[in-house]
């Protein structure tokens, strides 16, 4: 029987799900377009001082959302690596500790 990988010993113990790698960096890729758009959207309205208060809601709501998303997006790969360093440590404090076998 092949070792258990530690990784998913500490998944199954803790009751996680394991993360998508590829969901948090398509929030990454996903938030850094938005917040281009709404940069680039805030530029083209700036020059503009006739426009109503409520145009710049827009480029605003991009931005800020944008923003939370790329940043969802890194904490998701910070709590992957927390995640596969916690089990590393675990698996070093598993093999420094004596084998129970019984009698």
């Amino acid at each position: 029987m092949p070792p258990e990988n530690p990784l998913d010993r500490l998944h199954r113990d803790l009751g996680l799900k394991r993360l998508n790698p590829l969901w948090a960096k398509l929030e990454i890729v996903f938030g850094l377009v938005a917040v281009g758009a709404g940069i680039v959207s805030a530029v083209h309205a700036a020059p503009r001082p006739e426009d109503p208060f409520w145009a710049w809601l827009g480029p605003v709501a991009l931005i800020t959302l944008g923003g939370y998303l790329a940043l969802a997006g890194h904490r998701s790969h910070l709590y992957q690596s927390n995640n596969r360093l916690a089990a590393h440590l675990a698996e070093l404090v598993r093999s420094l500790q004596p084998s129970e076998k019984a009698p």
